[in-house]
């Protein structure tokens, strides 16, 4: 399974800064068929020449004065239904105010890590013979170094990535403006982390449709349910040692469940 990465972010100088990373999980057997569909879109509404003459990204797509236009939200709405084809899988966690890349941190941050939990909890329960290949849009070789070696540390030091088992250990970097798959998790990203900040007009039937595309892992005996697309705290600066606690506990301690009244808690 092919999983793309990336993330939006607001400036720190925002009222109430949000910081989202995306996942988008596609099977390498559809993904030839996602890039020459997605190619066939690109040609018909905005009559590009080749696939990389045209990046989708997230801030470009879907602003305020792009989705006022029919153009860009049929394409839009196509685009997702191309996704849903495809079987493409979406998950996003978002956090209050601005976080360290893995570059620029001893660790792996509590996004990157909130959301390898998830696809790795979903590998185990719908593809448990296969491994999720993680993709991240590369930026220069010194920054992508470190983040093979932070995804690389937590696989094999942290807990919870010694038992993510269906997680290949090495990340891969590729150029956003070839790899449909990243463009995906960018448009995912903006959407939800817009979302989250209070947006709603039209981005809000966009979000609806990205979230009816993720999976949401429930634990009836434990009445948790770890949420596909949801909001996490920060981690606590001092928690129980995590051999101590059950799985849907130490989840506990950095996700904040969606609120029901504000963000429609599926069940």
């Amino acid at each position: 399974m092919l999983v793309f990465i990336d993330e939006s972010y607001d400036q720190k100088n925002a009222p109430h800064p949000k910081s989202t990373f995306s996942a988008v999980l596609i099977d390498e057997q559809r993904y030839r068929e996602f890039d020459t569909k997605l190619f066939e879109l690109k040609k018909h509404f905005w009559k590009v020449a080749n696939p990389y003459e045209m990046e989708l990204k997230g801030r470009e797509l879907l602003k305020e004065r792009a989705l006022n236009l029919p153009k860009t939200r049929d394409f839009v709405e196509q685009f997702i239904t191309l996704c849903k084809e495809v079987n493409a899988v979406f998950f996003a966690v978002v956090q209050e105010g601005t976080f360290p890349l893995a570059s620029e941190s001893n660790k792996l941050p509590s996004l990157y890590r909130a959301l390898m939990r998830r696809v790795n909890t979903y590998m185990q329960h719908k593809n448990p013979e296969e491994l999720a290949i993680f993709f991240f849009d590369g930026i220069d070789h010194e920054t992508n170094r470190k983040i093979a070696i932070s995804f690389n540390n937590f696989m094999y030091r942290h807990r919870w990535g010694q038992v993510s088992k269906n997680i290949l250990p090495t990340p891969f970097f590729c150029d956003s403006e070839v790899s449909p798959g990243i463009q995906a998790a960018d448009v995912m990203a903006y959407c939800v982390n817009q979302r989250y900040g209070g947006r709603r007009g039209y981005l809000e039937d966009i979000f609806q449709q990205f979230r009816a595309l993720t999976h949401n892992d429930e634990v009836p005996d434990e009445d948790f349910t770890l949420w596909g697309v949801c909001m996490i705290k920060p981690e606590p600066a001092t928690v129980a040692p995590e051999h101590m606690l059950t799985a849907a506990a130490f989840e506990r301690t950095i996700v904040v469940v969606e609120e029901a009244s504000v963000e429609g808690v599926e069940e």
